[in-house]
C-alpha cells in the first residue's frame, strides 16, 4: 500500500514539474533542465566534430552491362544511405570485401527486406508502384565491422546513385570510386549474355542482352 502511494506521489510530482510554465526538459544525459542533445556523431552533447559525413553522387556513364562498383563503405561506418536518384531498370547490389554476397549477388535479384551484412542490418527498398519515380535504396544504422562494396547492375543509363555515411573523425577515409575499366581488362563479374532479370517498370522479365 505504501509503495503504491509513493509511486503515485512521484508520478504526480513529475507531472507537475513538466506541466508548469517554463518546465525544464530532460537532456540526453538524463539530467532535468539539461539542453544537451545527441549530435550527428551519436555523442550526447557533442559538437559534430568527432565524425565526418562522407557523401557524393556516382554519375559515371557506363557502357558494359553487368556489375559496376559504385563506392566502398569502410569499417566503422554509420548512418549508411545508398539511394538511386530515380527509378530505372538498374539494380543496386552489396557484398562484403571477402566476396560474400549480401544483396542482389550472383545475378539473383532479392526481394525488398532486411539483410544482415558487415555487422549491421540493411533495409533494401525497391518501390513497386508503377506511378512511383523513387529508386532503390540501401539503409543501415551501422556501425559496420568490415569493408563493404556497393555495386550497380547496369542495364540502362545510370540515373545517378547518391551515397552517404558517417565515419569517426580519427579514421577519415575518402570514398574510393572505381575508375573506368580500360579496354581489355577483365570485368569484376562475368558478363552473362542470356539471363533474365525483372523489369521494374513493367514487372515483366527481360533478357539482359535485350536492354
Amino acid at each position: 500500500m505504501f509503495v503504491s502511494y509513493l509511486i503515485l506521489t512521484l508520478l504526480c510530482f513529475q507531472t507537475a514539474v513538466l506541466a508548469r510554465p517554463g518546465g525544464e526538459s530532460i537532456g540526453c544525459d538524463d539530467y532535468l533542465g539539461s539542453d544537451k542533445v545527441i549530435d550527428k556523431c551519436g555523442i550526447c552533447g557533442g559538437d559534430n566534430t568527432a565524425c565526418k559525413v562522407v557523401s557524393g553522387v556516382f554519375k559515371h556513364t557506363l557502357t558494359n552491362l553487368g556489375y559496376h562498383k559504385i563506392v566502398e563503405i569502410p569499417e566503422g561506418a554509420t548512418k549508411i544511405n545508398i539511394t538511386e536518384m530515380s527509378k530505372s531498370n538498374n539494380y543496386l547490389a552489396l557484398r562484403s570485401r571477402s566476396g560474400r554476397s549480401i544483396i542482389n549477388g550472383n545475378w539473383a535479384i532479392d526481394r525488398p527486406g532486411r539483410y544482415e551484412g558487415g555487422g549491421t542490418m540493411f533495409t533494401y527498398k525497391r518501390p513497386n508502384e508503377i506511378s512511383s519515380t523513387a529508386g532503390e535504396s540501401f539503409l543501415a544504422d551501422g556501425p559496420t565491422n568490415e569493408v563493404l562494396d556497393v555495386y550497380m547492375i547496369h542495364q540502362q543509363p545510370n540515373p545517378g546513385i547518391h551515397y552517404e555515411y558517417i565515419i569517426p573523425g580519427d579514421n577519415v577515409i575518402s570514398p574510393q570510386l572505381l575508375a573506368h575499366r580500360r579496354p581489355g581488362k577483365m570485368p569484376l563479374f562475368p558478363i552473362i549474355k542470356h539471363i533474365l532479370l525483372p523489369n521494374k517498370l513493367t514487372e515483366k522479365f527481360i533478357p539482359l542482352n535485350s536492354v
